[in-house]
């Protein structure tokens, strides 16, 4: 009895977890603005040096909701710029350098990391909450590098070549468990 209570606990915290993660990934696929509102953190690649040494490039950074009340000076935030003036947004990690209120406007304005010997250059773009995708929460180094390799040609390969032979050695293993 203790056996069949132990199975049906590990079943159904595996269906739980399965689908959480596979609720995660639509999400991501088909409505990835919503995925930090939904399961409250959403993680970004960090593909450029400007945050170098605190977040390196292929990093990836867990960002949560972002709260402009609470914000502060020398917060980190994940963002939407058009860093090249062409029209096109992209996302950006970097310090917020001040908040100041125009009227019922709030506009932030950034910098990337400087040494405290540097003196500190805010970013030429002006962000509303609007632009925020979430403030900084946790990274965990180069998974980035991981993450790229699966999304190459030869990551989707190697993913299909050892699912194939994963399933070869099952499928055996069950037809030569059938003959015993």
């Amino acid at each position: 009895m203790e056996s069949s209570w132990k199975e049906t606990l590990q079943i159904t915290l595996t269906v739980i977890v399965v689908s959480m993660l596979s609720l995660y990934i639509i999400f991501q696929l088909f409505i990835p603005d919503m995925t930090i509102k939904v399961f409250r953190f959403k993680p970004y690649v960090v593909v450029t040096a400007s945050m170098e040494p605190v977040i390196n490039v292929n990093d990836m950074v867990f960002v949560r909701p972002f709260d402009l009340g609470e914000a502060q000076e020398g917060d980190i935030i994940t963002f939407l710029a058009d860093i090249d003036y062409n029209g096109d947004k992209e996302v950006v990690t970097h310090y917020i350098y001040a908040i100041e209120e125009n009227g019922s406007t709030t506009i932030i304005r950034t910098n990337r990391y400087f040494a405290e010997d540097q003196t500190v250059i805010p970013d030429t773009w002006l962000l509303s909450e609007d632009d925020i995708l979430g403030k900084y929460w946790f990274k965990i180094p180069k998974i980035g590098l991981v993450l790229e390799f699966f999304k190459s040609p030869f990551g989707l390969a190697t993913i299909g070549f050892n699912t194939a032979i994963i399933g070869a050695i099952i499928y055996l293993i069950k037809s030569d468990l059938q003959k015993d």
